[in-house]
Order: structure tokens, then C-alpha cells, then sequence
């Protein structure tokens, strides 16, 4: 069986935008990661031999990973996002696979942001997010 193209971890970035319109990249990723989620509704009636399913609602959760420069505006916005106490679930991501070809765009609130600093060590911040609304995948 031949393989098809083979991507790798270097390939891929992160674009944010707080206002949800323009995302920029995000300089300095080192990785993220998206999980999307199907609810399962059953659909199994009375007298049935086998379970019935649907799906129904999805929803997706996942981080990403930065080594913080406090130069890069949109970095520093949006590790500063965790401060946004009204958030309306607006913010802009785009996830790369590859290049700009190959990606997953939604609209997200970042939920936490785990800061932490080793002595002699790049600092490296964590921002954990939930998508909010439709989903979009090319990939």
C-alpha cells in the first residue's frame, strides 16, 4: 500500500484574532492540539434486536503551546485572552496542518492559560480553549 503525503509537527500553526475577524499568527507555537466531540443520541426503540444511534451535537476542546516573546502583539493578546471576563465566545482560531491549505477555523474562549518559568529554560505558556458554534475543517 503506498503512502500518501506525510505531514509533520513543523508544518503546522496557529493563527488568533480576540476581535474574530483577522486572525494573525501566533509566533512562537510549539504545538496544539484540537479534540472534536460527537453527543450520541439513541434512537433504539422498544422490540429492537440492536441499539440504535445518532449523532447529534459536536463540540471541540484542545491548547496550544507558546514559548512566550513578549514583542509578538498578538502572542501577548492572546495569552492575555484568560483575562477577558466577558467573553462572548468570538475569538478567531485557525489551526494549520499544513501551509494555509490544510486547516480548522472556529469561532473559541480560552479557558485557562498555565504559566510556568525553569531557570535557564524558554518559558512556555499553555492556553486551553472550548469551541464555540460551527466548526470548520479543511483538512
Amino acid at each position: 500500500m503506498a503512502l500518501g503525503t506525510l505531514y509533520r509537527g513543523e508544518q503546522g500553526s496557529v493563527k488568533f484574532d480576540d476581535a474574530g475577524s483577522s486572525a494573525n499568527a501566533i509566533v512562537g507555537t510549539r504545538s496544539w492540539s484540537l479534540t472534536l466531540d460527537k453527543a450520541v443520541l439513541e434512537t433504539t426503540a422498544i422490540g429492537d434486536s440492536y441499539a440504535g444511534n445518532v449523532g447529534s451535537i459536536i463540540s471541540g476542546s484542545g491548547s496550544v503551546e507558546v514559548i512566550y516573546t513578549a514583542t509578538a502583539s498578538e502572542t501577548g493578546a492572546f495569552v492575555d485572552h484568560i483575562n477577558t471576563a466577558q467573553d462572548q465566545g468570538t475569538a478567531l482560531f485557525e489551526l494549520y496542518l499544513f501551509s494555509t491549505t490544510k486547516k480548522i477555523v472556529f469561532d473559541g474562549v480560552v479557558t485557562s492559560a498555565d504559566f510556568s518559568a525553569t531557570v535557564g529554560e524558554l518559558q512556555v505558556v499553555t492556553i486551553n480553549f472550548v469551541t464555540n458554534g460551527t466548526i470548520t475543517t479543511t483538512v
